[in-house]
């Protein structure tokens, strides 16, 4: 009985137990189920995370200004938003919930922007730039009188010594090719074979190549009579008297066109001054005075080239290159100046231009043709006879005087927009219209006679012939002059006033040095560029560089003797290309230390061609407000720390840190502040991977084999080069160029006809 009722206690026990068990489950579930609801959506993270920053419509609120920046990739945006978002507290959106609203983000703000700019882009109806105008113009006249062009590779000038002050040729006792003109005779004759050490005199004559263009100021140092002509009939320097014995210096300024020479000639005597001396100097644009080196000097004479003195406005460059895209009052203004000048400088060569002389019977029919011909070249095209009418023809009809009617004629054709603008829309694009377009995209000027004849001929219809029009032109020194100055662009040397440093810290540092670099620079991209392999590659990776022993003795590198550059291997373990070049390392650093984020930022953008919003404010960096004996590294590291500052710092720092190695003039070390230098890091590459760089020949390495750094050159090369935006000529354009260009085994100057080919054939989008 009592065993009964036991067991149907337990029974009992047990089903209450089993109910309020299933209760429990029941309650627990429930209570699992809340604490795990549903995830949030992408849109729903960002209201509830983001829009207090970057508002609804991803444009940032007034206060805080934090509006969506650039073009970012879905892996970009994902990597931002796991690592440093929400600004306060970066780990409540991480993992999955950074996923989604990164997709979020992208399809809401970034992906629609790209789809848009792509759509948008059109080829713009464009003016010449300042560069075009400046060439084309120089170009136009030098048709008729003579293309100034160097075939010699001989360097330095003509000089002929005289046994008399007279210059008389029967006086001439001494011919020979001196390599620079910098000479101390004291009160000794410049050669035995002159007789006389009180009267005697000395004649140079050639050219003298300009590599940049811009303003050149020439020096000329002497105690004697002299007198300095440089692309002009008229001297520049005329001291034709003597000093009595008192050393002089005189100063000039012209404009000159980079990659033209220009005929120089010098004279000089005495006539018993106690001693005698001579040094032709100049001061090229960006660079100190100095004696003008060899290099750019050659025997060979070559005709005068006209360069207007109007200046012009400069372009509008919002875009990160050049375009004649803003007309405005002071521009209209330059060209109507310029077109004056031109025709007075027409004037003054009349004859000379047109063939004749003055008192030629058919002088005004030779000067009429003439003027066909100067509107012809002048519009890129053959003149329909409407054109010839309104242009030419009714001027000649309706004034008495030539000259007026010349006049005229100038002033019409260059002010006209079939002259000003460089692709105007025609109703089909013809063999001029492409030769056009190849003149301008590899010259920044007009066809040459060989191009025109070859458009006249028909035979610029095929990739094939552009190709090999192109391939003609690179040989040309204006292309090499636009190549260069496009690399000025690209490494942004052209962007500081001065590059100076503390002269306690680097006394060695000065201007000459300075000038030095820039010249060892610019002949190591033309050695990379110019030989067979144009390889890109090498601009980041090769480990040698040139060097004068100025520059080898602030370097602390060992070379051989003699005033010129030479090509001198380095570590390359320490040296890559163009990276770590002791300009580009001193270029972006500060006067007194290195700068991580300068040099992250120019890698980032220019090598990388990855965007960088602009920081939330601006952080001064003050190198007395953190504690002595930290490292530029560890110095960065902390101001940079905030979230706020590594949305954009994450990408800047690691590769501003791979470059640790380079003070602030370039100079490579291994220890700051008695600490060893920690040139590691970690960065998230645009795909998504973790790359590790340990120094600047990983990061180089990195850019060299990254097909998005190959993609961003292709970029920037296409815009200095075409003046237009890429995604005008079509979407995957970008796309086909890097893949070619990858394929060429990254050969520049292949890519560049591939880009000449794009733009001369394709028609833009409507």
């Amino acid at each position: 009985m009592i065993a009964s009722q036991q067991h149907r206690l337990f029974r009992f026990h047990m089903t209450a137990l089993s109910l309020l068990s299933g209760i429990c489950c029941l309650i627990f579930s429930q209570t699992v189920y809340a604490a795990a609801p549903k995830p949030l959506t992408g849109e729903q993270i960002y209201r509830k995370m983001c829009v207090e920053c970057h508002a609804t419509n991803g444009q940032g609120v007034t206060d805080k200004a934090n509006p969506f920046h650039g073009m970012k990739t879905l892996v970009e945006l994902t990597t931002l938003i796991d690592e440093t978002m929400p600004e306060e507290d970066p780990e409540l959106c991480q993992g999955d919930d950074a996923k989604r609203a990164a997709q979020y983000v992208f399809d809401r703000f970034y992906a629609k922007h790209v789809a848009a700019a792509d759509k948008s882009a059109r080829v713009q109806l464009s003016h010449l730039t300042v560069r075009q105008y400046l060439f084309t113009t120089s170009d136009l006249l030098s048709h008729f009188l003579g293309n100034a062009k160097v075939t010699s590779k001989e360097r330095g000038l003509n000089a002929e010594y005289y046994d008399s002050r007279s210059m008389r040729r029967d006086k001439r006792v001494v011919k020979r090719i001196d390599p620079v003109v910098n000479f101390q005779f004291g009160n000794k004759k410049p050669d035995e074979k002159i007789t006389n050490a009180e009267e005697f005199s000395m004649k140079w004559e050639g050219s003298v190549l300009a590599e940049e263009t811009g303003d050149y100021e020439f020096i000329l140092k002497t105690e004697n009579g002299a007198r300095l002509w440089v692309n002009q009939k008229d001297p520049i320097i005329d001291e034709w008297v003597s000093s009595q014995g008192r050393a002089k210096e005189h100063k000039a300024t012209i404009r000159l066109l980079g990659g033209k020479p220009y005929t120089i000639r010098l004279h000089v005597f005495k006539y018993k001054e106690k001693s005698s001396s001579v040094v032709l100097e100049w001061k090229p644009p960006h660079k100190a005075q100095e004696v003008i080196p060899q290099r750019n000097l050659t025997p060979q004479q070559v005709p005068g080239t006209f360069i207007t003195s109007t200046v012009f406005p400069p372009d509008d460059s919002v875009s990160g290159y050049e375009r004649g895209t803003a007309v405005s009052k002071s521009w209209d203004e330059a060209t109507t100046s310029a077109a004056i000048e031109i025709m007075t400088d027409v004037i003054k060569h009349l004859d000379r231009l047109a063939g004749t002389k003055p008192d030629a019977k058919d002088r005004k029919e030779k000067i009429q043709k003439f003027c066909h011909r100067f509107a012809e070249l002048a519009f890129r095209r053959p003149l329909t006879d409407e054109q010839k009418a309104f242009f030419v023809d009714q001027h000649f009809k309706q004034e008495a005087a030539v000259e007026l009617a010349v006049k005229r004629v100038v002033l019409l054709v260059l002010k006209s927009p079939r002259f000003l603008y460089t692709d105007r829309e025609y109703p089909a694009l013809d063999d001029y219209a492409i030769a056009s377009r190849l003149s301008y995209g590899l010259w920044d000027s007009m066809p040459d006679r060989q191009l025109f004849d070859t458009a006249k001929a028909g035979k610029l219809k095929t990739p094939a012939q552009i190709a090999q029009q192109a391939d003609r032109m690179l040989r040309d020194p204006r292309a090499q002059s636009k190549l260069r100055y496009f690399f000025h662009h690209w490494l942004q040397l052209d962007e500081k006033e001065e590059l100076a440093k503390d002269k306690a810290l680097f006394p060695e540092f000065d201007e000459l040095v300075v000038s030095d670099l820039r010249t060892s620079l610019d002949l190591f991209i033309d050695d990379v560029v110019w030989n067979k392999s144009s390889d890109y590659r090498q601009l980041l990776l090769a480990d040698y560089v040139y060097l004068n022993p100025r520059l080898a003795k602030v370097y602390d590198v060992k070379i051989s003797e003699g005033p010129e550059f030479q090509k001198v291997s380095l570590d390359k373990d320490k040296r890559a290309g163009v990276i770590t070049h002791p300009y580009m390392m001193a270029n972006f650093a500060y006067h007194n230390l290195s700068s991580p984020i300068h040099r992250g930022v120019f890698v980032t953008r220019r090598l990388l061609g990855r965007t960088l919003k602009p920081p939330p404010q601006a952080t001064e960096f003050k190198d007395g407000d953190f504690k002595p004996g930290m490292t530029t590294r560890e110095k960065v590291a902390l101001i940079t720390k905030p979230s706020a500052c590594m949305s954009c710092h994450s990408i800047i720092n690691p590769l501003g840190f791979s470059l640790e190695h380079f003070d602030a003039i370039g100079r490579y070390r291994e220890q700051e502040v008695k600490k060893a230098i920690n040139a590691s890091a970690e960065l998230t590459s645009v795909s998504g991977e973790t790359v590790k760089f340990n120094g600047a020949r990983d990061l180089a390495t990195h850019i060299a084999t990254d097909h998005h750094a190959h993609a961003a050159f292709v970029d920037q090369l296409f815009h200095q080069a075409v003046k237009q935006p890429i995604n005008a000529y079509g979407k995957n354009i970008r796309e086909e160029l890097t893949t070619k260009f990858e394929k060429s085994d990254y050969n520049i100057q292949q890519l560049l006809i591939e880009i000449m080919k794009v733009a001369a054939l394709h028609q833009p989008h409507s």
